[in-house]
């Protein structure tokens, strides 16, 4: 019996496709109770669940667990940073709210945020750290978000899971909403003024458009995306970028909405909201690695002027000096300064937070100052003698450790005029 019990579970593991985990992930996650006894097939499906999904382990933190965590579709290969040769995407320079749900257990709905229906923290063995489930209908927010700038950037990542049967109706599409709640209070109501863009499996679209209270349409487009299928698993790291009325979005490297005025010049917008549609097909949407920043970033006159500028949008793998491509709009902006400025020498410094040891932060730290230099070099054609490196570890911080927000304000790269 337990050799067949080892062959059935040998059997799930690598059989089970992305919308079975779907249907799995429902089940762990609380939303279905469990009604009469397990048989003994079934008790050997809980334990491949349980070695999917891991509920039961304990949550080890992670060193230097920045946007940097962002899982990444399992690949035999490192995707190339040419890869996101045409990304423009720049963050903001001071980081305002930063959310991995680290402080959070696992079945519980996050302590940061608010809801009108329902969602827990959960994990996955496919894409790293903790997922906040947003696929009941109903609105999400962030509550650490107390006001939004002319100028910010807003960063997560996006997973859907098809459900077990897509033959099914009402597939939900998730929405994320730029807003104007009254009193800055959180608000669920819809007819509220909003600009929105939405992801829909269903359709395999994007939407956007822009409301106000009135139900005057600012704005309104719809188009088809390559790789939104309702048949079909995605996962997408979504920027955000709003400058004044402009709001530009990616979806990994390609730029998918570049609206001059989807945001109204007459309406004060003060929240994000997630927003997602009535389910009853058993599909799965998760976002995680949530990061809000304002302030336009100005590397040629910090670096010119003051002598010194920093960035948090080189990004880097956990515990790693492997830069992410999606770093690639902030080191082609940096390379242009240096292509601008043939006399500008510069020095990169890595920064780190102050999880794990002094000595393997600062040693991280100075091979990631390495890696930029590597891809300024490689990839830009920078003069590699116009550039030295030097990391600090957690030695200099840019703001306290304390918080999610501080850490990641934490682990920056600094470039310093020679």
């Amino acid at each position: 019996m337990k050799k067949y019990l080892l062959s059935l579970l040998l059997w799930f593991s690598l059989t089970a496709t992305y919308a079975q985990l779907g249907d799995l992930l429902k089940r762990k996650a609380g939303e279905g109770a469990r009604q009469g006894a397990a048989s003994g097939t079934e008790k050997a499906m809980d334990k491949g669940i349980d070695k999917l999904f891991h509920r039961n382990k304990k949550n080890t933190p992670q060193t230097d667990s920045a946007l940097s965590a962002q899982p990444t579709t399992p690949t035999p290969s490192v995707v190339p940073l040419s890869t996101y040769s045409k990304y423009d995407f720049v963050p903001g320079e001071k980081i305002l709210g930063f959310d991995d749900f680290a402080q959070d257990a696992v079945g519980d709905f996050p302590g940061k945020w608010t809801t009108n229906a329902s969602g827990e923290i959960v994990t996955t063995n496919e894409y790293p750290g903790k997922w906040l489930n947003i696929s009941k209908e109903g609105s999400y927010l962030p509550q650490f978000i107390k006001g939004l700038s002319d100028n910010f950037t807003l960063e997560y990542d996006l997973i859907f899971i098809p459900p077990a049967n897509p033959a099914g109706p009402n597939t939900p599409a998730t929405t994320l909403q730029v807003i104007n709640a009254p009193g800055n209070k959180p608000n669920f109501d819809y007819s509220i003024d909003r600009s929105y863009f939405q992801l829909d499996p269903y359709m395999g679209n994007i939407n956007i458009a822009g409301y106000t209270a009135t139900g005057e349409k600012i704005l309104s487009n719809e188009f088809s995306v390559k790789g939104i299928q309702r048949k079909i698993p995605f996962h997408f790291h979504v920027s955000v970028w709003r400058q004044k009325s402009r709001l530009r979005v990616y979806l990994n490297q390609t730029k998918v909405v570049d609206a001059p005025s989807l945001l109204s010049p007459d309406i004060k917008y003060n929240a994000i909201r997630f927003a997602t549609t009535m389910s009853n097909d058993g599909s799965t949407w998760l976002i995680g690695n949530f990061k809000f920043a304002s302030g336009l970033p100005d590397t040629r006159n910090k670096l010119l002027t003051e002598g010194k500028f920093s960035t948090t949008g080189i990004l880097f793998d956990v515990n790693s000096a492997n830069i992410k491509p999606n770093s690639y709009g902030a080191l082609k902006d940096i390379a242009a300064l240096l292509k601008d400025t043939p006399g500008l020498n510069i020095k990169i410094i890595g920064h780190t937070d102050n999880e794990g040891g002094a000595n393997v932060n600062l040693e991280l730290s100075r091979n990631r100052a390495e890696a930029v230099k590597a891809v300024l070099a490689g990839e830009f054609s920078i003069e590699k003698d116009r550039l030295q490196t030097d990391g600090k570890g957690s030695e200099q911080p840019a703001a306290p450790n304390t918080t999610p927000e501080g850490r990641a304000q934490n682990r920056r790269v600094e470039f310093i005029k020679l």
